[in-house]
């Protein structure tokens, strides 16, 4: 069975509305390729690795990290932080479409829910934000596990209109003892997709086509993740009986 949802979860095509999950996929990568090809802010980051390069040498001296980048670092950092955010609103997208396409949700209205939800999520992010910080002095291990007790929860805001309290405590209640066989099935596609990721990237010498093939990958990471999602919505959440492809439905 993890094997299944495993091979499944990198169908990402695999949709009723496969034309515009591949437009989707070619906007998304656009998105994430511009900040790294266009000739705007400063990609040079060098003057922060050798301060981090010292501390971990033990020399505490440096100059803080905020003295270190320059006007152009900052517009970089800002820019790569709204195409992650971008990058998350897409996965949801893809998420909520890939469970609400068993009842009949068209692409407009998966839009239209994640839009409607994404205020919610904000007022959260801001909630957590200070606490989240303070969880690296334990290596984010409190983090990590609040992150998949609310595995569900931006699906449930999105396909059951809940408000953010009931999202969050109907997450934990459907994540309780399920955790680690959810960590594990994200770690592992994760695992996967990094290994080729790795060796094609150690083949590039030159900056654009490395911009490219990263690019490619952050964007196939996301739709990935995207359907295991969903996938372990409907089979653990909705108790939906998962069929092996090889067999059919009784």
């Amino acid at each position: 069975m993890s094997f299944i949802i495993f091979l499944e979860s990198l169908k990402i095509h695999k949709l009723r509305h496969e034309r515009t999950i591949q437009l989707w996929f070619v906007a998304l990568y656009i998105i994430n390729l511009l900040p790294l090809v266009l000739p705007v802010g400063d990609k040079d980051f060098s003057a922060l690795i050798l301060a981090f390069d010292a501390m971990l040498g033990g020399d505490f001296s440096v100059q803080p990290a905020w003295e270190l980048l320059t006007r152009g670092n900052w517009l970089i950092l800002g820019l790569m932080t709204l195409t992650s955010v971008i990058t998350m609103f897409f996965s949801l997208m893809y998420a909520t479409l890939y469970v609400g396409e068993k009842d009949g949700m068209t692409p407009a209205e998966a839009v239209r829910r994640c839009l409607r939800t994404l205020p919610r999520l904000f007022v959260l992010v801001l909630l957590l934000a200070v606490p989240a910080m303070m969880t690296v002095m334990l290596a984010f291990i409190p983090l990590i596990i609040f992150f998949f007790m609310m595995y569900f929860m931006p699906l449930n805001l999105t396909l059951d209109r809940q408000a953010l309290l009931p999202a969050m405590q109907a997450s934990f209640e459907s994540t309780r003892r399920k955790k680690l066989f959810i960590f594990f099935k994200v770690l592992l596609v994760s695992f996967v997709l990094q290994l080729p990721q790795n060796l094609i990237q150690n083949l590039v010498s030159s900056a654009l086509p490395f911009y490219a093939l990263n690019t490619f990958f952050i964007v196939l990471q996301a739709f990935v993740q995207a359907r295991l999602m969903g996938i372990l919505y409907l089979h653990l959440v909705k108790k939906a009986p998962f069929v092996i492809p090889s067999q059919k439905a009784a």
